[in-house]
């Protein structure tokens, strides 16, 4: 038996909720505030000047509560509050007596109400979306984009015995070892520590709803071994580039071959993840990534991009980012949306069979670093935005044929004029 919101057709000498239009604005702001959070099932009036709290079931039955809190417009944030922690206690098991006592210690005479885990579990996930906007940890756009995918995967498994379960069969949905899977298991778990913590009162019981601590073991590992930084050529780069359908006649193609191709020119002239393609700005006309990359060994910096031959130049690639030229539209993450993306272009298939990837124009901006400019490794880590170790694990296992020859060129002629010299 849960709350739900449905017209009552009563006489009105049963009414026990004054029309709309004799209520104070503070009230009537206070009970549509209600309705968006918990339903029009939980309704607010004056008794006696404290706040009674009205609850109305599925089956017609209804609860009440008396709330100590003075029915006056400087308590109207308090009374909301009050009943959305009722709400989601009761949502969670609890009857509102039982609720009422759990969070005011007080004891009020009401029948018993019991609802499923699973509609807590989606209603939790509602006021931590609303705690985060409210404490501006988090724009509401950010939520309704970036949260989205995790909440309709939470709506699917919410039927879940506890947090490990939830966990478990919330990531089945992607890929082992997936962005998208890590992300959305993350988000789930942050909102479980919420709902059992102080600052979501408690709201989750934490003997079920704790999360484990490590959740590598949750985001499983690839099935296919890593593979090697496969670097594009500039002229495979060029040649991609040309190929990608910009003057399609169906506009959904055009738009999306745009949007890319403007991502992959980012990625190939200034050595970029594809997820900083997200994080640039112009600053004195100068290009910047603001991307933050965590991990085990550290935290990368903001760095001032820089491109080694006139592909920057050639493409306008400051002024676009400066006029904030369209991006990709990418629901899941970015290196993902790139793959799929490229699969489906035929003029890919043979890069794909040599071992390229979506980072490849990274990789071989690494190439170019030194086999065209001859940076050292701690120039070009700099520039690509990681440490020398993880350039040198990157890019010290590889060597491409040409660079060989070059190198022995080199060598070569050093030793014929070390030889003059003399």
């Amino acid at each position: 038996m849960s709350p739900v919101c449905r017209p009552l057709c009563r006489p009105p000498y049963l009414r026990t909720m004054p029309s709309r239009k004799h209520a104070d604005d503070w009230v009537l702001a206070l009970r549509d505030q209600l309705r968006i959070s918990v339903s029009s099932a939980y309704r607010v009036s004056e008794r006696r000047g404290k706040t009674k709290l009205d609850v109305r079931f599925q089956n017609g039955t209804r609860q009440y509560a008396t709330l100590d809190i003075a029915w006056v417009p400087a308590n109207s944030r308090k009374i909301q509050d009050s009943v959305e922690k009722i709400a989601g206690l009761v949502t969670g098991g609890r009857n509102v007596k039982e609720a009422y006592e759990a969070l005011f210690g007080a004891s009020i005479a009401v029948p018993e109400a019991n609802e499923s885990a699973s509609a807590l579990l989606i209603q939790v996930w509602d006021l931590f979306g609303a705690y985060k906007i409210r404490k501006n940890l988090i724009k509401e756009a950010t939520w309704s984009k970036d949260y989205a995918t995790s909440g309709k995967r939470l709506k699917e498994v919410s039927d879940a015995k506890d947090a490990f379960d939830l966990l478990d069969r919330a990531g089945d949905k992607w890929e082992a070892g997936s962005r998208q899977r890590q992300v959305s298991l993350q988000h789930l778990s942050a909102m479980l520590k919420w709902g059992i913590s102080r600052e979501g009162n408690f709201i989750l019981p934490s003997e079920r709803w704790t999360p484990p601590i490590e959740l590598k073991g949750f985001y499983g590992n690839k099935v296919e071994a890593k593979q090697d930084a496969v670097p594009l050529q500039d002229e495979e780069i060029i040649s991609f580039l040309e190929s990608l359908p910009v003057e399609s006649k169906h506009p959904r193609d055009k738009e999306a071959a745009k949007r890319w191709k403007f991502a992959f020119q980012l990625m190939a002239a200034f050595g970029l993840r594809p997820i900083e393609i997200k994080h640039l700005h112009v600053d004195n006309g100068e290009l910047w990534c603001n991307y933050i990359k965590r991990s085990g060994a550290g935290q990368t910096k903001r760095r001032r991009l820089r491109c080694l031959n006139e592909w920057a130049t050639e493409w306008d690639l400051i002024n676009r980012v400066a006029s904030d030229e369209a991006l990709p539209l990418c629901k899941v993450g970015v290196a993902d949306a790139a793959r799929t993306y490229l699969k489906r272009q035929r003029s890919w298939e043979s890069l794909a069979k040599a071992g390229k990837t979506a980072y490849s124009f990274r990789h071989g901006f690494a190439l170019r670093a030194h086999q065209q400019y001859g940076l050292s490794v701690r120039i070009a880590a700099a520039l690509m935005g990681h440490s020398t170790d993880t350039h040198t694990r990157s890019y010290g296992t590889w060597t491409d044929e040409d660079e060989i020859d070059m190198a022995l060129e080199r060598g070569q002629r050093y030793k014929v004029m070390t030889k003059e010299a003399k």
